[in-house]
């Protein structure tokens, strides 16, 4: 397991001039875990087309759950490489940690 920095990023939609525009902003940057997937979980994912997939292990605290509540307005950023956000819950053994699983955007 490695560890690092992971930046949650929070995209919204503004109304100027008439018009939509998507504005992104670091919503929350946190230390985090970085895991792999369960082995019931990798097959699910091959079989899904989901090959870049990771899961961040952050703590858990009101801005997470505001993540896990809106979860289509985010997406993650690590070592430079953006996220999409599928799924984020908090761990069953320990409710003081939250998984978020995220794939790669290419």
């Amino acid at each position: 397991m490695t560890s690092g920095r992971v930046k949650i990023i929070r995209t919204t939609t503004e109304v100027t001039e008439g018009r939509k525009k998507p504005m992104t902003s670091v919503f929350y940057e946190c230390w985090c875990e970085v895991q792999s997937l369960g082995t019931n979980e990798k097959y699910a994912a091959l079989q899904t087309g989901l090959e870049n997939t990771i899961v961040f292990k952050v703590r858990n605290c009101k801005k997470m759950k505001e993540v896990r509540l809106k979860m289509k307005e985010f997406s993650a950023e690590y070592d430079g490489t953006e996220f999409k956000i599928y799924d984020a819950s908090p761990m069953f053994t320990d409710n003081g940690w939250v998984l978020l699983k995220c794939r790669s955007v290419a």
